[in-house]
C-alpha cells in the first residue's frame, strides 16, 4: 500500500493521529508528537555497534499498543 509507514489525522482538528505500516495496519495512535517519535524509532537504521552484537536482538518494528482508545 505504502513504501514506508505513514501518519494520518483521526479527527478534524488534527489532535489525534494514527501511524500505519506499509500494509495499512495500525501501529499506534496518539498526538502528532507521539506518532512522529514512533515513526522515528521504527524507521531509523540500527547502529553498527548494536547490529554487530549477537547478544542483543532488537526488532525495528515492535508491537506498539495505542495510547488512546478509540
Amino acid at each position: 500500500m505504502y513504501t514506508m509507514p505513514m501518519m494520518f489525522p483521526l479527527d478534524l482538528h488534527g489532535k489525534i493521529y494514527v501511524l500505519q505500516d506499509e500494509n495499512g495496519n495500525t501501529i499506534g495512535t496518539g498526538t502528532r508528537q507521539v506518532c512522529e517519535t514512533l515513526l522515528y524509532i521504527i524507521s531509523k537504521p540500527l547502529t553498527a555497534s548494536v547490529s554487530d552484537s549477537t547478544e542483543v536482538l532488537i526488532s525495528q518494528k515492535s508491537n506498539v499498543r495505542a495510547a488512546i482508545t478509540i
